[in-house]
């Protein structure tokens, strides 16, 4: 019996791949993609590289796939390619199909990135490779208490209002340490990401030792192109300098609404500028009608430690956050620059 061949694609081969997706994931997984299609295709990168597809296929059918984006990732002082996969999926008839498909992430370099789905997945990144990782968690802030009581525990519906009064009084109380915005600072919303986000970027990009770049291609395209989902953008400014920015969306639930701090950026230990954007997002999403707010952060992040003290009262595990680098001595020291990743929901494919 013939083995699968490994080949590369374009965005031609669209309903193929979300097919595949269909019969892998789900329905939903697979209509997300088919409608993010031609914008992951066009997803701009300061060198020049292209989002591009990896896949088997057998007697001219695909049994594997994934899409293949490039980042420009920020690692110890200078700009370099790394490569990110996304949605590798299997056709359940053919296992062994998305073994040459992971494989080849080793092997083409400088460095490839991920989010293993599962514990087994990592297990056999760790055996063909993989050196680094740090876990990415979910820290929660409650926007609306009485709301969830409401709805989980039937608590009646004035008396979840008095709830929600009473816990944005002793939230007030208990915050009364976070900053007020300063005579020369103010928070404006954002609808175009012009070159003060790159001077955000090229000032800030230093005091990081890994990151994926925030330029404004990449901002624009990631937020105000993006085809699923309206986000809510804020930007903090002192004077006519941008100290930060953070943005925001809503999570319609079957029962409820959750507020979802998707990216905030300011310069590495900036914490009055990253209190004060915290503070107006969740703010917002509140008005907005959001129960909750969760923001995605490796656990060992610069900002974590702040976290309690602007509401963010507790966390979950999600997933493992990866990174092999090509390079033998490169690969030899993830171990110790996961722990210095600054990585939000924005950076992966968990919104598309």
């Amino acid at each position: 019996m013939s083995r699968p061949a490994m080949f590369e694609f374009d965005n031609t081969r669209r309903d193929d791949f979300v097919t595949l997706m269909r019969d892998v994931f789900s329905a939903e997984s697979a209509a997300r993609k088919a409608v993010a299609w031609e914008w992951l295709f066009k997803k701009p990168d300061a060198s020049g590289a292209r989002t591009f597809g990896r896949g088997t296929q057998k007697d001219g059918a695909m049994v594997g796939a994934c899409l293949i984006l490039p980042h420009t990732l920020w690692i110890e002082g200078k700009e370099s390619q790394s490569w990110w996969p996304v949605a590798v999926g299997v056709d359940p008839r053919h296992r062994g199909a998305g073994l040459p498909i992971v494989r080849s992430f080793f092997n083409n370099g400088p460095y490839y990135g991920g989010m293993p789905a599962n514990e087994e997945i990592a297990s056999l990144y760790r055996k063909l490779g993989m050196t680094g990782e740090v876990m990415l968690r979910n820290y929660f802030a409650p926007l609306r208490p009485g709301r969830m009581l409401s709805r989980r525990k039937g608590l009646p519906a004035p008396m979840g209002s008095a709830v929600d009064g009473s816990f944005r009084i002793a939230r007030n109380i208990s915050q009364r340490k976070v900053p007020a915005l300063r005579e020369d600072e103010r928070i404006t919303n954002v609808l175009h990401f012009g070159a003060a986000f790159n001077d955000l970027w090229s000032r800030a990009k230093y005091g990081y030792r890994m990151t994926l770049a925030r330029d404004a291609d990449y901002l624009n395209w990631r937020f105000q192109q993006f085809p699923l989902h309206h986000y809510d953008t804020l930007a903090l400014w002192q004077g006519e300098t941008l100290r930060g920015y953070v943005v925001t969306r809503l999570e319609e639930k079957q029962d409820r609404t959750n507020g979802l701090i998707v990216d905030i950026f300011t310069e590495s230990g900036d914490e009055r500028s990253y209190a004060l954007l915290l503070r107006a997002a969740n703010q917002l999403m509140e008005r907005q009608g959001a129960e909750q707010a969760i923001l995605q952060l490796p656990e060992c992040a610069w900002p974590v430690s702040l976290l309690k003290g602007l509401g963010f009262l507790h966390s979950k595990p999600m997933t493992l956050l990866q990174l092999h680098a090509e390079d033998s001595k490169m690969n030899a020291q993830m171990p110790l620059l996961h722990r210095h990743w600054y990585f939000t929901r924005a950076d992966s494919d968990q919104d598309y």
